[in-house]
């Protein structure tokens, strides 16, 4: 019994040790600056920077012309699919917004016929032109580590 008490003493001890390690902050050289352009994943698993979306990429009322598979080549595929009465509504998250695409029927397939751009909280407002381009910066990065 002394024995496994003094074994759990010791193990809590080098438990609570342990947190107090602290690691040194880099150094200046560390500091890191935008990227220029498009950058390619290394093999470590570090993280993909894309290029912004131009100002054209990013008005929403393009998506009105793309079909269901367009939207998904420009953003991903939506988080989650829900059906309201004629409509497929398409809803997606990305940072701090949520958007929705309703899509009712047509004789050529699906259109996309209204959207909307909310706040993730109840009185968030959010801007329809930064929440899609946040939508094509996330799908860019994917498609670039897939």
């Amino acid at each position: 019994m002394n024995r496994l008490l003094g074994a759990l003493t010791a193990a809590a001890a080098a438990l609570v040790l342990a947190g107090c390690v602290t690691t040194p902050a880099p150094g200046p050289q560390a500091a890191s600056r935008p990227a220029a352009g498009p950058v390619r994943p290394a093999s470590t698993g570090t993280a993909v920077v894309t290029a912004p979306p131009s100002e054209a990429e990013r008005n929403p009322d393009r998506l009105r012309g793309l079909d269901p598979d367009g939207v998904a080549r420009l953003i991903g595929m939506p988080d989650y699919v829900r059906r309201e009465g004629g409509a497929t509504v398409w809803q997606y998250h990305a940072g701090a917004c949520v958007m929705d695409l309703f899509w009712y029927k047509s004789t050529a397939g699906l259109r996309l016929v209204h959207y909307e751009v909310r706040g993730l909280r109840l009185a968030a407002v959010a801007e329809p032109s930064s929440c899609l381009g946040d939508l094509i910066v996330n799908q860019r990065q994917e498609a670039a580590t897939s």
